[in-house]
């Protein structure tokens, strides 16, 4: 019973019929085509599925894709990622800049983040044991100081030949008499040097000025970025003799001594030199 309608379709698929065209005034047949209903149907899915390659094709190889709602372009996706990428790094660069004032206000005011310190226990064949203070600023702040040589106020890269500070002629900021020592335990990351009145304060190396500016503090304060990441800090000057941004020789007058700010007993020179954001001694390295 089931098989019945399945051959009379079939057989219906098969059923030929001719398509004529005949001129309506003659009568004369131009044109005749024999065909059947499966082979409508064959031609019509052919043309439907050749017509869905030809769009597909388009739209898939041609800018005509950039049409569709919600496709990106390649083009537009390149933009985008060189856009965030460019994104990042101003706010790398943004972040290193903040952190790179804020460590250059901790030297203005002698002051070594709590936070990176730590204890190194002494020899245990002592009798008992003794803890020391060892100040180390963390690795941010040391690289903070290794990018000084690429800011706008540093010294050119032509000129930084010299690797270690060991290997680098300093001259005394001025003449007189160390009256306060260098003290890691105290936090006194400088020396005080008396000298006579209205003495002019030089640059110990070449340099570039990075601060120069009043602080209630320290008074007049000048601040020199040298070649291999050394900084040196000249505090309580009566008169500051240059700007931000000039660069200076050695031995050259930056300022003149005196007693300004609130940190102060008597008219002398703050001195101080940093190294890769480390405080050093400058007595190691300048006779006095």
């Amino acid at each position: 019973m089931t098989e019945k309608p399945k051959q009379k379709l079939i057989h219906k698929l098969k059923n030929k019929f001719r398509i004529v065209l005949i001129n309506d005034t003659t009568y004369e047949e131009n044109f005749s085509y024999s065909l059947t209903p499966m082979n409508v149907f064959i031609g019509f899915s052919s043309f439907l599925v050749f017509f869905a390659i030809i769009i597909i094709t388009l739209i898939v190889f041609t800018p005509l894709r950039e049409y569709i709602p919600g496709y990106t372009s390649t083009g537009t996706k390149h933009k985008l990622a060189r856009l965030q990428f460019q994104t990042d790094s101003l706010e790398r660069s943004l972040t290193n800049k903040e952190n790179y004032y804020k460590n250059i206000a901790n030297i203005m005011n002698d002051k070594v983040d709590e936070r990176d310190t730590d204890v190194v226990q002494s020899d245990n064949k002592s009798n008992g044991s003794k803890l020391d203070k060892k100040y180390e600023l963390d690795e941010q702040f040391k690289k903070e100081f290794e990018n000084l040589s690429k800011d706008n106020y540093s010294v050119n890269e032509e000129e930084t030949k010299v690797t270690t500070i060991e290997n680098m002629s300093f001259i005394s900021p001025v003449d007189g008499i160390v009256s306060n020592n260098f003290n890691y335990a105290n936090e006194h990351f400088a020396i005080d040097i008396v000298t006579k009145p209205n003495e002019p304060v030089k640059s110990v190396l070449d340099g570039r000025v990075i601060i120069s500016s009043w602080t209630p503090e320290t008074g007049n304060i000048i601040v020199i970025q040298h070649k291999n990441n050394i900084i040196s800090v000249y505090k309580h000057n009566a008169v500051l003799l240059k700007k931000v941004g000039i660069f200076v020789n050695a031995g050259d007058a930056i300022a003149i001594v005196g007693n300004s700010g609130e940190l102060t007993t008597g008219p002398h020179l703050h001195f101080e030199i940093w190294e890769n954001g480390n405080p050093v001694n400058p007595e190691q390295y300048i006779n006095f």
